[in-house]
């Protein structure tokens, strides 16, 4: 079987996010550019992270069971990025001790999709 070229390899995003409104607005804006997929959970986003093949987590921050106390750490250690997503900034500084990057809804579109390739190439970079 033939390796796979990396640099071919479309990036994956994994959309956490309840609201499914806002989660088909955001991966119709996304799966032009990206290979997505959505869960409802952080529970359910920390069983596809461990199963690896996830470049960037979009976080809702007001999801029903909460953020679940390891995917975020869990993201860092594997060295994949959260973009924390929430219509009160506050939530946004309380979820995380440190500064992570974020978008505050309502969102543009362009907006997402600026921060999400700018993301995903920083974490490019770093690992070349």
């Amino acid at each position: 079987m033939a390796a796979i070229d990396q640099s071919k390899r479309r990036r994956h995003v994994l959309v956490v996010e309840d609201d499914a409104l806002v989660s088909d607005v955001v991966v119709a804006a996304l799966e032009d550019d990206f290979e997505t997929s959505l869960v409802e959970t952080s529970t359910a986003a920390l069983e596809c992270l461990s199963r690896g093949g996830v470049d960037l987590v979009l976080l809702d921050c007001t999801l029903p069971d909460g953020v679940h106390a390891n995917l975020i750490p869990s993201a860092d250690c594997s060295g994949v990025p959260v973009v924390l997503m929430s219509g009160d900034p506050q939530r946004i500084q309380n979820l995380c001790a440190e500064a992570r990057p974020c978008i505050v809804k309502p969102f543009t579109l362009a907006g997402l999709l600026d921060m999400v390739h700018r993301e995903i190439g920083r974490t490019t970079s770093i690992a070349a």
